[in-house]
């Protein structure tokens, strides 16, 4: 693990009983881009992080949800063990009960949860009915894959914690056939304030063909809008359409891993763009926001992308990163331990190796601060307590808890 030396002695981070019982600190010195915002005394403004060593470690982990008594669950995006929960100590144990999958991607807990005991969970699946065969004859078999996603309680089983009543309401479609891997799934979700919806992201799949994208009849591309218990609401923007898939929300998307509400009830999706042109937009209902047709960045190969420009009919970000930071994972922070971040959105980034503090002001947004972890960030929460955490990327992901530098 990369170290830094600590350059606020005054603060430091007590023990998250590391699986070796060590409990040194690693402090991260900031890093700013943009504007940084004007000091106060309070709340008092919050110059970096602390954060602790690896309390758990997962095989690529991909999201994770706060249960209210400061647990949490973790999923995996590996078939090893896809769910797990896991105390503040790092002591974990296997989910049972969960459909048939390749790797869970989202976790979310259901609003009434401490009632209900309801998550809702994304997970990627081997569609063995969509057949490919290798190109060449020591190749071997290949399935394409699909997203789906599914509801389901959380309770103890005979062994263990365990999913129960697992309802699947929604499945990718098209299967794809034309790609060898996992694709660009999505896969994030997030409810409405009211606790009414759930919104969620549905990838490209690194489909390319803007009039396919831009087809109602799929749902690739695309953000989702769902009742609470999986249906389909009546007033979705295309629900009257004969053709169209009546779940689709909006249209025009690429890679989009980060979904949530601000204070004052605007959606926000972060989304990874092809060789430049990372994306932060306001989602709002029936647009189209452009992908493949326009981009910030370019393609790898290929000819050029047009920018977005006013007029051009699509809807433009509110931010646009050049170079890409790879936005995986976001929340708005609540701030009850950084206050100076309260309603802030926060942004992992996989090519920034940390955390892009992002201020919004209405429709608008300016990035405020950058801080450098020091690797690959995946996801970030914010526990009961006001404290962050994260997950680092990779086969050996580690799980690390942040707490604030004063300075």
């Amino acid at each position: 693990m990369k170290k830094w030396v600590l350059a606020f002695a005054a603060v430091l981070l007590g023990s998250c009983g590391s699986g070796d019982g060590g409990s040194s600190t690693v402090a991260v010195p900031p890093g700013t881009s943009g504007p940084t915002p004007t000091a106060s005394a309070t709340p008092a403004t919050i110059s970096g992080v602390t954060q602790s060593v690896a309390v758990a470690t997962f095989d690529k982990p991909w999201a994770m949800a706060m249960l209210p008594d400061g647990r949490m669950l973790v999923s995996q995006r590996s078939a090893s063990g896809a769910l797990w929960l896991v105390a503040a100590d790092g002591t974990k144990k296997a989910v049972g009960g969960l459909p048939a999958s390749i790797g869970v991607l989202d976790v979310k807990l259901a609003p009434d949860y401490a009632s209900t005991r309801q998550i809702f969970i994304t997970y990627m699946v081997e569609d063995r009915a969509a057949l490919r065969v290798g190109r060449a004859k020591d190749e071997p078999t290949l399935f394409p894959q699909r997203m789906e996603a599914a509801h389901a309680v959380l309770g103890n089983g005979t062994t263990g914690p365990e999913l129960s009543n697992v309802v699947t309401f929604f499945r990718q479609d098209p299967t794809i056939v034309a790609f060898d891997g996992s694709g660009e799934p999505g896969g994030r979700m997030a409810f409405s304030p009211d606790g009414r919806y759930l919104f969620l992201t549905s990838g490209d799949r690194q489909e390319l063909v803007a009039s396919f994208l831009f087809d109602l009849s799929n749902t690739l591309g695309k953000i989702l809008r769902f009742n609470r218990d999986g249906s389909i609401p009546a007033d979705n923007p295309f629900a009257a359409s004969a053709t169209a898939k009546k779940e689709i929300w909006t249209i025009g998307h690429r890679n989009h891993y980060g979904l949530a509400f601000t204070r004052d009830g605007r959606l926000w999706s972060s989304e990874m763009g092809p060789k430049g042109g990372d994306e932060l937009n306001v989602i709002k209902p029936g647009l189209n926001y452009g992908w493949p047709a326009v981009s910030n960045g370019d393609n790898y190969v290929g000819p050029a992308i047009p920018d977005h420009a006013p007029g051009d009919g699509y809807e433009a970000p509110a931010i646009s990163w050049t170079p890409v930071i790879a936005p995986a994972g976001m929340i708005v922070c609540g701030g009850k331990l950084f206050g100076d971040w309260s309603g802030d959105i926060l942004l992992t980034g996989l090519q920034s190796h940390g955390i892009v503090r992002v201020r919004p002001q209405g429709a608008s947004a300016s990035e405020v601060q950058r801080i450098d972890l020091g690797t690959r960030v995946r996801d970030i929460a914010e526990a009961p307590d006001g404290s962050l955490w994260i997950l680092t990327d990779g086969a050996a992901g580690e799980l690390r808890r942040l707490s604030p530098v004063f300075g």
